[in-house]
C-alpha cells in the first residue's frame, strides 16, 4: 500500500501528491528535540500540466543560520541547486521547512518569503507551494498552502491516514564502513 498524500487547494482544478519517499524525507527532517533547529529546502515535479502535480524531489538546502524558530537560507545556493535539478528536467515548484510545533502554521515572516518566492516565479508559475513540516505525525503535521503572489491558499488533505516513518534498523549483514 502506498502512503503518498494528496493535497488540494479550495476551488483548485489540480492536486498535489506527496509520494511515499518524499514524505519519508520530510519526516526525517521533523524537529523532535527540544534544541532541534529548523531545516529548509525546496521542492521538485517533473511534469506541470497534470491535474495531479506530484512532488517527485524534496532537497535539504544548507542554511546560512538556523534557530528552533527560524531559517534562512542562501538565495544563490538555492538558485544553483533549481539550476541543476532543471538540467534533470525538474522544476522547483516551492519551498518546505520545519516548525517546532505538532500542526505548523506559517508566521508572518513565512507569509513574506512565500509572497516574495511566488512574486520571483510569476514568469514560470500562477503559484508556488509552501510546505512545513510539524512534529505531529502527517498528515496532520505536514502542512501546504499555496502562495500566488497575492494570498496565501490552505490545501487540505484528500486522503486520510497517519503516516509513521518505518524505524530504521541496522542490517548487521552489511559492513560498518
Amino acid at each position: 500500500m502506498s502512503a503518498a498524500f494528496q493535497y488540494q487547494v479550495a476551488q483548485a482544478s489540480w492536486k498535489l501528491e506527496i509520494p511515499e519517499h518524499v514524505a519519508l524525507f520530510l519526516s526525517q527532517h521533523t524537529q523532535r528535540a527540544w534544541n532541534a533547529k529548523e531545516s529548509v529546502g525546496q521542492l521538485y515535479s517533473r511534469d506541470l500540466t497534470t491535474d495531479t502535480i506530484i512532488i517527485e524531489v524534496a532537497t535539504l538546502l544548507k542554511p546560512a543560520w538556523s534557530r528552533r524558530a527560524r531559517v534562512q537560507f542562501v538565495p544563490s545556493t538555492a538558485m544553483a541547486e533549481r539550476k541543476r535539478m532543471y538540467s534533470k528536467e525538474l522544476h522547483c515548484i516551492g519551498l518546505w521547512h520545519s516548525h517546532p510545533e505538532p500542526v505548523p502554521s506559517p508566521s508572518h515572516e513565512d507569509i513574506e518569503l512565500a509572497a516574495d518566492y511566488a512574486a520571483a516565479a510569476r514568469k514560470q508559475l500562477r503559484g508556488i507551494v509552501f510546505a512545513i513540516i510539524g512534529t505531529a505525525p502527517f498528515p496532520s503535521g505536514l502542512a501546504i498552502w499555496v502562495h500566488d503572489g497575492t494570498s496565501l491558499h490552505e490545501a487540505s488533505p484528500l486522503k486520510p491516514g497517519v503516516y509513521e516513518p518505518p524505524i530504521p534498523t541496522k542490517d548487521w549483514r552489511q559492513p560498518n564502513y
